[in-house]
């Protein structure tokens, strides 16, 4: 009987906090970046190599998209030391990041194409 008692308590408990543990969790940001006519854009936009703006601590997930068939791009963050692998044409790739918790700015390329696809990503003092 004590040890039903226990398991019941266990099963109570886990049911209870189990929620808590998953809802404390920060939730990924996705940011779809296409390449198309040798730039970058955001997902439906029309403003070549925009300004991202992320928050400080934020977790996001780039997800690129080559739309220049023939044509080989990437997505690298130098300062943050962070890049694609190389994708043709129709290709597509993600690169997940942690970031940082200092406010700054960093700039973002295509390696092959840096004097063409260039943007900047500013980091904003989080919530």
């Amino acid at each position: 009987m004590t040890g039903a008692l226990v398991a019941a308590v266990a099963v109570v408990s886990l049911v209870i906090l189990l929620p808590l543990t998953v809802s404390t969790r920060a939730a990924v940001r996705d940011i779809t970046l296409v390449t198309r006519d040798m730039a970058f854009y955001l997902e439906d936009g029309t403003v070549p190599n925009p300004t991202i703006r992320l928050d400080a601590g934020e977790e996001v997930r780039f997800i690129l998209r080559n739309l220049d068939s023939g044509i080989t791009h990437n997505l690298a963050i130098e300062g943050w030391e962070l890049e694609t692998a190389y994708l043709d044409g129709d290709a597509s790739a993600t690169l997940r990041v942690h970031v940082p918790k200092q406010p700054g700015s960093q700039t973002y390329v295509c390696v092959p194409h840096r004097g063409m696809m260039r943007g900047v990503i500013e980091v904003v003092a989080g919530d």
